[in-house]
């Protein structure tokens, strides 16, 4: 990250500080890189007794499930609107005007 001075003093010094070079470059942590979640931990290399145990991971595969249910959720909900919609307008038929054919 490169940084210039807001004004001449703070160009002169560092100036003076860095041997001539008028910008500062300095580096700055993007932040953590990998980060490790573990599910759990064992007494033994693979196996043995179960030392801890995160009981709020969820597995992708199930978050994956759980997405494609609700947009199958989603389908079904807008299936069912549309024939109760059918079914109202079919409902909804107006009776026949008898002072319809007055003014023919």
């Amino acid at each position: 990250m490169e940084q210039k001075a807001d004004n001449a003093l703070e160009a002169h010094l560092a100036k003076k500080k860095t041997g001539g070079d008028e910008s500062q470059t300095s580096l700055v942590e993007m932040g953590p890189r990998f980060v490790l979640n573990p599910i759990r931990i064992f007494r033994g290399a693979f196996g043995g007794q179960a030392l801890f145990h995160n009981a709020e991971f969820v597995t992708p595969n199930a978050v994956r499930a759980l997405d494609r249910r609700e947009k199958g959720q989603s389908y079904a909900t807008r299936k069912d609107a549309q024939k109760k919609r059918k079914i109202r307008n079919e409902e909804l038929v107006l009776p026949e005007d008898p002072l319809d054919s007055v003014f023919r």
